[in-house]
């Protein structure tokens, strides 16, 4: 999940909707949590429901972007931030891996409050979603959920620019191969398959708008984020 910058604290906003503009421009159009590009129909995302908390319903700081599926996923009712990671505040980058068949897993390598925070997430969104049920915690997706789909979809043209980088590399290819993820999204799939390219995750990095640099050292590889979780 890529960790983000939502820029300076814009207060109230009302009606929230108008803060979709706002949101895209400083985070580019896609959902906040599984990363994929919406062409339309994206969502302001309340991470605290605005049913169940009125008081934040027009506040900036609890706005994100979300799809359809993760925003219907993650649902409503009564809802402790401290409970879940997120990524305006902490480096959820280190929270979840991306695998070659398009499924999220929770990085189990933190101290285990830590860790079932991540899982938490990693169910409340719908991240666990996956037709081959191998993981303890997965799900079948209905057939409206093509999330996983898209990931491996991602994955499997990241890797096939990754060998094409390795017969001719050039600086135009590199960036052609960014202009492909930027019109794809999946911005983690694309940085772990490129995760020993440091001029290729530096890349990614500055073509997302509003990825959090202070989560990534000189050398591109993720640090815990001033002042999150992780």
């Amino acid at each position: 999940m890529r960790p983000v910058d939502k820029g300076s604290d814009l207060g109230e906003i009302k009606p929230y909707g108008d803060a979709q503009q706002a949101l895209t421009e400083r985070l580019g159009e896609y959902c906040s949590y599984c990363e994929r590009w919406i062409a339309s129909g994206i969502h302001v995302e309340h991470k605290k429901p605005k049913k169940e908390y009125p008081e934040t319903e027009f506040q900036w700081r609890n706005f994100l972007l979300a799809c359809g599926n993760c925003n219907s996923g993650k649902g409503h009712g009564q809802l402790n931030l401290d409970d879940y990671v997120w990524p305006d505040s902490d480096n959820t980058l280190l929270a979840f891996s991306y695998d070659a068949q398009g499924r999220v897993l929770p990085n189990k390598i933190h101290a285990e409050p830590i860790n079932r925070k991540i899982e938490t997430t990693w169910l409340a969104l719908g991240l666990n979603k996956h037709p081959d049920r191998q993981i303890t915690g997965q799900q079948t997706p209905s057939s409206k959920d093509k999330r996983w789909l898209h990931r491996q979809q991602a994955w499997q043209n990241a890797s096939k620019r990754k060998s094409q980088l390795a017969v001719f590399d050039s600086g135009e290819r590199r960036a052609e191969i960014v202009e492909m993820a930027l019109q794809r999204g999946f911005w983690s799939v694309w940085m772990t398959v490129f995760q020993d390219d440091a001029d290729m995750r530096r890349r990614l990095l500055e073509a997302f708008p509003g990825t959090a640099k202070a989560c990534f050292d000189e050398n591109t590889q993720p640090i815990q984020r001033p002042g999150g979780q992780i």
